[in-house]
């Protein structure tokens, strides 16, 4: 029954990767999340299989896919949470609805695990005929080896392009921190890498959120391993980032405690500063964003927000208007101006106002001229 819905859903001339590319089509296509930049420059494929054990690479490969597809037109994206007692035929009915607004679609479908049989037989049907004008995504959890050897995940390697993040670990994660780091813009010289490596053990969240915060702390600078050891014992430097973190969570008590923590600590107003008004214009693009599109995904990548980092900037910009946003920059303006004619106190109490505003908190008034 599905195979013959799937069917009459897709009545133009099915896609398959030997279509679109010859070359490989006569093999299994199976990528290392490293790899799908570089697939994703020479071809679409019509359908991606995307599953491991780090999530931050599962889902940094599901960001290219996107983003991939919609420059070549899927503008569309309709998603399909697999729970308990999941109707399969809503998978088949999403490929054969037509769309208003867009001629090309992703059809994506995110499961914890594998699927039943029931999803697994759907699936393995989905990867036998596809459309040129449906792009599929599958999102799975970890997989163990008899997954990874089922007919449904064999279906989407002779079909599509599979891809399967498995954990970064010793060795292996130094070349991974390089490769973050270069592509962050930030030369850390060996031992800074292994230090850092040291610091994060292998948990991949942490160290792209490390590499982001040296980014910011160590523009256009070598960075030696003392420098590094140095910026991460400085706990106020790198607790004016997790300051943000609660302003984005909407957590305003947790966040004037980390204010008044670094106040203690010796952090200076505009150091703080600093730190939030990287997070704040980018929340700021992303509220704007959202304004003209209201699709949240999308207002993230327009303000350029990573998407270990999406979550909580979606759940501030949901509460957040942009013209009380766009306030925010006249306040920072307000605390700049105060601490260089030498009013600190002013400015802390600014910076209070804006921290327990920019958390939801309460709303401010336009400061001042």
């Amino acid at each position: 029954m599905h195979g013959a819905q799937f069917t009459s859903a897709c009545a133009r001339k099915p896609v398959t990767l030997a279509a679109l590319n010859p070359s490989i089509a006569s093999q299994a296509v199976q990528l290392k999340p490293q790899q799908i930049a570089a697939h994703l420059k020479s071809t679409l494929a019509p359908l991606y299989l995307v599953a491991g054990e780090e999530p931050l690479l599962v889902q940094e490969t599901l960001d290219a896919i996107r983003a991939r597809a919609r420059a070549q037109g899927f503008a569309e994206r309709t998603v399909l949470d697999v729970e308990r007692g999941f109707d399969w035929s809503q998978v088949f009915e999403a490929f054969a609805s037509l769309s208003l607004f867009a001629e090309r679609r992703m059809v994506e479908v995110r499961m914890n695990a594998g699927p039943d049989a029931a999803g697994a037989k759907a699936l393995q049907a989905l990867a036998q005929q596809t459309c040129a004008d449906v792009l599929l995504i599958v999102v799975c959890g970890a997989l163990d080896a008899r997954a990874r050897k089922a007919a449904w995940f064999n279906a989407f390697d002779q079909a599509g392009v599979t891809v399967y993040a498995w954990p970064v670990k010793g060795r292996d994660c130094v070349p991974w921190l390089e490769a973050r780091l270069r592509s962050a813009g930030v030369r850390a010289d060996a031992d800074a890498v292994r230090l850092l490596a040291e610091r994060t053990e292998g948990n991949l969240l942490a160290a792209a959120q490390d590499v982001a915060k040296l980014a910011l702390l160590f523009p256009d600078q070598a960075v030696s391993a003392e420098a590094l050891a140095h910026a991460v014992a400085d706990s106020a430097r790198f607790a004016a980032f997790d300051l943000m973190d609660r302003i984005l969570e909407g957590d305003g008590a947790a966040a004037l405690r980390s204010l008044a923590r670094l106040r203690e600590e010796g952090a200076t107003p505009l150091e703080i500063l600093g730190a939030l008004m990287w997070g704040l214009r980018q929340l700021i693009k992303a509220v704007l964003a959202y304004g003209r599109s209201r699709d949240a995904q999308s207002a993230c990548e327009a303000a350029g927000i990573r998407r270990f980092q999406q979550d909580r900037y979606i759940r501030a910009m949901q509460r957040t208007r942009a013209g009380v946003a766009l306030s925010w920059l006249k306040r920072a303006a307000r605390i700049d101006q105060l601490v260089k004619t030498g009013q600190d106190s002013a400015a802390w109490e600014e910076l209070i106002t804006l921290t327990v505003a920019a958390s939801g908190a309460a709303l401010i008034s336009t400061p001042p001229q």
